[in-house]
């Protein structure tokens, strides 16, 4: 496999470069993309994760400038400052949250600036938050007055928390919009239009280079549209089988280091 142009390596975060209920690289990991980029390669993270959500660690490790989140919807550099954002309309966020009050559904809006709940503040943040991460904190409540978008502008993505069965009903309910499962009673809830090959594009753009400078990588079903254009893709060992299928490699798992391993495998460091 011909590796020579490979200019960006695009990681998702969770279950990719990090392993689940961690909050750093491994040694292995963080060594190998240090090396790529001190061969004057680029490491772009590009994640479902709001900026503020981050692993504190990502920025001490990696000389990252330019940072997808919220599933494509937003593009930011090291410090958070936004460099291109997709945001849903006023009528998307009035339906979600008119669904969530009835409906007694935590709602966690991704904003630009934080995440903010509309619905539902404990439930949203008793199901979405770990305890003792650093970012435990860090959620906004106003569900009393919901006027967080009047300064900050319309969400960028959503994340709701509630009764599975009950959510299932309201999948095609606003147009536009996915509903997209991720774990037990939690939906990712964002634009149709935007995905996380949104952000790597305009990266690309920034960067002056092309979809056959890039080799990406991912686990989950929300991370195929930036692997299948990319001039090489790769599945973690731990990914599901549509992922993998959409891949020209698959990995060994994230716990087994499988980003080092196929930038070792592959030369590119």
């Amino acid at each position: 496999m011909n590796t020579e142009n490979i200019k960006l390596i695009v990681c998702d975060i969770d279950n990719t470069l990090i392993p689940s209920n961690t909050l750093q690289l491994s040694e292995r990991t963080r060594t190998a993309l240090q090396k790529a980029v001190q061969k004057g390669l680029r490491v772009m993270i590009n994640s479902g994760r709001h900026y503020t959500f981050l692993q504190p660690s990502l920025f001490d490790d990696l000389p990252m400038d330019i940072i997808g989140t919220i599933n494509g919807a937003c593009l930011t550099d090291r410090n958070g400052k936004v460099l291109e954002k997709h945001p849903m309309s006023k009528e998307n966020m009035d339906a979600i949250t008119k669904i969530c009050i009835e409906h007694n559904i935590g709602l966690g809006f991704k904003f630009e600036d934080h995440i903010v709940t509309y619905a539902n503040h404990q439930k949203f943040v008793d199901g979405y938050v770990q305890k003792g991460v650093p970012w435990e904190h860090s959620v906004i409540d106003d569900t009393k007055e919901r006027k967080h978008h009047l300064e900050h502008g319309y969400p960028l993505g959503t994340f709701i928390i509630g009764d599975e069965t009950v959510i299932e009903h309201f999948v095609d309910a606003v147009p536009g919009i996915q509903f997209a499962w991720s774990y037990r009673d939690g939906f990712d809830v964002f634009l149709k239009t935007v995905t996380k090959k949104t952000s790597v594009d305009a990266a690309l753009k920034i960067y002056g280079l092309t979809w056959d400078n890039v080799i990406a990588f991912g686990d989950a079903g929300n991370d195929t549209p930036f692997i299948a254009p990319a001039a090489i893709g790769v599945a973690m060992g731990n990914s599901k089988d549509d992922v993998k299928e959409a891949c020209d490699i698959v990995a060994p798992d994230c716990k087994e280091d499988g980003v080092a391993q196929v930038l070792e495998d592959l030369h590119i460091i």
